[in-house]
């Protein structure tokens, strides 16, 4: 798909804390660096489908961070702060995620009410927890055989659940998914080592809920007491450290991020026995001088993860970093605002595509048709993991000095028939090539 420019990725004033004092959301710069369309609520199924033997631990999974965010109030003070999706769980799911990063607390103090018991961020407050867990149903619901990982942590320090609140959010959460959800027998099928596509199909198991340890901790509930194996065991919820590495890289820096993931990645890709996640998430860093203070009143710094988000979006930092590291183990791949990236998630999921790609044939003409050029050796040195190529730069990507143009590709999966796509583009076009 040819995917051209409109926004040009810089942050808007609003950030500033002079002019923005409590950091309203509602005041957000939310455009997309890219015009794009992608459907990708149903890949997995299209993948299972063509590749039931596809091993859940190989797949490149798209993940939100913070994904239930967008429930807070854009009006509240400091909301801008605690965003980090602009979009609805569903909207997330039907965008290709499928790792969801819930966050939940109480309303009310040694509350015993579920219906108090929703979405946080810090100490800024969202939707009710069972709204989210209804869309993750319906989804779920009408895409039967795609695999959501969900991962619900509490934060004790700031958000004390009783006994009998944690007890009632467990039950929803069991009750809910009833017969989607990976059960007490776990260990029997599940390792993440050997189970494929085609066995999360046939099993219909397709939701694997993970906690944290802050609703692990041990309590009591109608005489019944509750640690880590019996929650398993009842409510079909496992400890996160169980099935996940992960690590916080807590930086506001780019390229300290993406150095940081691919060491971590490095570190833990052979550990097949669990997932891992890769946060390729800017976290805003509190002031350490008069400079950071300055630069936060003028908008050159921001606490606002949006605007972090839209520097890491710029094309020649995360999408170049992940297409030219395509080769690696990645796993998990979690990202703020994921509707800031479409074109990066759907690369992420066309890199999961057993089918082999052929390039035929690839040429390069000006615009005034002057020149052309044979670029099908530069093309096939574009191809990641064998089945898809990602243009960022159409003149630094393709070696041409050509500003504005058309590409000529002829292009075969497997024994399909040839496709010739044909491509006009100028210096802010990008073109993505995947199928699926």
């Amino acid at each position: 798909m040819k995917i051209i420019k409109y926004d040009d990725g810089k942050d808007c004033l609003c950030s500033a804390l002079a002019i923005n004092c409590f950091q309203f959301g509602c005041f957000m710069q939310n455009r997309p660096r890219c015009v794009c369309d992608y459907k990708n609520n149903d890949w997995m199924t299209k993948l299972s489908a063509i590749s039931p033997e596809k091993k859940l631990r190989d797949l490149v999974i798209p993940g939100t961070h913070d994904s239930a965010s967008y429930s807070i109030s854009r009006f509240a003070a400091f909301s801008a702060v605690g965003l980090c999706q602009n979009v609805s769980v569903m909207e997330q799911l039907k965008r290709g995620a499928r790792y969801l990063d819930l966050r939940v607390g109480s309303r009310r103090k040694d509350s015993t009410l579920v219906d108090d018991a929703i979405i946080i961020h810090g100490v800024l407050k969202g939707a009710p927890f069972a709204n989210i867990i209804d869309e993750i149903e319906k989804f779920l619901m009408d895409n039967a055989n795609e695999f959501l990982i969900v991962e619900i942590a509490v934060d004790p320090s700031k958000h004390n659940m009783s006994s009998v609140l944690r007890f009632q959010v467990l039950q929803l959460i069991s009750t809910t998914f009833s017969q989607m959800i990976t059960t007490e027998d776990i260990d029997s099928w599940f390792n993440l080592n050997k189970v494929t596509l085609g066995q999360l199909s046939e099993k219909k198991r397709n939701v694997l809920i993970l906690i944290n340890d802050g609703f692990c901790k041990e309590f009591t509930h109608d005489d019944t007491h509750y640690d880590q194996s019996t929650i398993a065991r009842d409510f079909n919820c496992h400890k996160n450290a169980n099935f996940m590495a992960n690590k916080w890289h807590n930086t506001s820096h780019a390229g300290i991020l993406l150095r940081s993931n691919e060491l971590y990645l490095d570190e833990g890709c052979n550990n097949c026995d669990v997932f891992v996640n890769s946060q390729f998430v800017m976290t805003p860093q509190p002031p350490s001088g008069v400079g950071d203070v300055l630069g936060l009143l003028i908008g050159a710094k921001s606490l606002r993860p949006v605007s972090l988000a839209r520097e890491l979006y710029r094309k020649d930092l995360l999408e170049v970093f992940i297409r030219d590291n395509a080769e690696k183990r990645w796993n998990i791949v979690m990202l703020d605002f994921v509707d800031l990236c479409p074109q990066l998630v759907k690369f992420l999921i066309g890199l999961n595509s057993t089918k082999q790609l052929k390039i035929k044939e690839a040429s390069v003409a000006s615009k005034d048709c002057s020149t052309n050029l044979d670029v099908t050796e530069t093309i096939n040195d574009l191809k990641r993991r064998n089945n898809c190529v990602y243009i960022l730069d159409f003149e630094k990507d393709l070696k041409i000095s050509i500003h504005e143009g058309i590409l000529t590709v002829k292009a075969q999966y497997d024994n399909e028939e040839c496709v010739d796509h044909v491509v006009p583009f100028n210096k802010d076009t990008e073109y993505l090539l995947c199928n699926i």
